[in-house]
């Protein structure tokens, strides 16, 4: 969440993640004020809300929209420094009566989509026509 509506230094970067026809920032508000609906007591969610709605009139309009829902699936573009956009189905898959989520990310077989996941795991995002770019995990720490 921090991530999409308050990027800065003190988040963690990641390659930007769209989703097709500008539902991506609606449904994470929508799920979030789900999250709180289910644990109105949790301190750390309570704080995230107020952080959020406290950095950004995007924010702040979202939730004052009242939307309640799960984010379950959608179509995704992932931009990755080095191979570009890769489109992605990405389907969040619930356990009944708990709050365990499975996110997961497919690509048709065969497509450019997957030839760009491959080579990205074959070569471990190394470059060797110059310095690797950052990306999630490639930063550093302090």
């Amino acid at each position: 969440m921090r991530a999409v509506f308050a990027p800065g230094p003190s988040t963690l970067a990641a390659w930007p993640v769209l989703q097709d026809g500008d539902a991506l920032k609606p449904a994470l508000v929508a799920d979030l004020r789900t999250a709180l609906v289910d644990h109105p007591r949790d301190r750390a969610l309570i704080g995230l809300v107020e952080e959020l709605g406290a950095g950004g009139a995007e924010f702040a309009r979202l939730w004052d929209e009242g939307a309640v829902g799960p984010h379950v699936s959608a179509r995704k573009t992932v931009v990755h420094p080095q191979v570009g956009e890769v489109r992605c189905d990405c389907d969040v898959l619930t356990v009944p009566g708990c709050d365990i989520r499975l996110v997961v990310y497919t690509v048709a077989a065969g497509s450019a989509d997957a030839e760009n996941l491959e080579f990205l795991r074959v070569t471990a995002g190394v470059r060797t026509d110059g310095p690797t770019p950052p990306g999630p995990g490639l930063f550093p720490t302090s």
